[in-house]
């Protein structure tokens, strides 16, 4: 985290669960502005983030997997945000506490934000598996190509 010079205490706690692409810009913005009494938490369960306008080229042979990904512990760090590395796994909107998978005390905030991408049924239609590679969710899509690709190379020629 970054050494703030700023003595204003922390007043209310701002949660980002996941770390898509708008909690990637809220990062970016509070590095070059932050809230003074806030406390930004960034809980993601992936250190580096797809960013999804590169997976294309990334299909094109264009960029690397590392080209097309965001560090999110570097970037947290230049936010000056806490980072938690784990899953959230439950809400408590009474309590306004976020639980984690890794059995830490539950996490209080004052605002929260959701920011997980989806994860769409695929490669079953009509209970008949069918032969398609999702690009959702797009975290996993890199390791997803490269199975097809190994498939692909594996299919006799002629």
């Amino acid at each position: 985290m970054k050494l703030s010079l700023d003595p204003t205490p922390y007043m209310k706690d701002l949660i980002l669960i996941g770390g898509g692409h708008a909690h990637v810009h809220v990062l970016k913005m509070w590095g070059m502005q932050p809230v003074p009494g806030v406390q930004l938490t960034l809980i993601t369960r992936d250190l580096n983030t797809p960013y999804s306008g590169m997976l294309p080229g990334h299909i094109a042979g264009h960029y690397t997997r590392e080209d097309c990904h965001i560090d999110l512990t570097r970037l947290a760090h230049f936010a000056g945000a806490r980072l938690v590395h784990t899953e959230a796994c439950g809400l408590d909107p009474v309590q306004r506490t976020v639980s984690c998978k890794d059995g830490r005390p539950p996490l209080p905030y004052d605002v929260l934000s959701l920011d997980i991408g989806s994860s769409p049924s695929a490669g079953v239609v009509g209970g008949h598996e069918v032969g398609i590679t999702p690009v959702k969710p797009i975290d996993g899509l890199s390791g997803r190509w490269d199975d097809l690709l190994e498939r692909a190379r594996a299919w006799p020629v002629g």
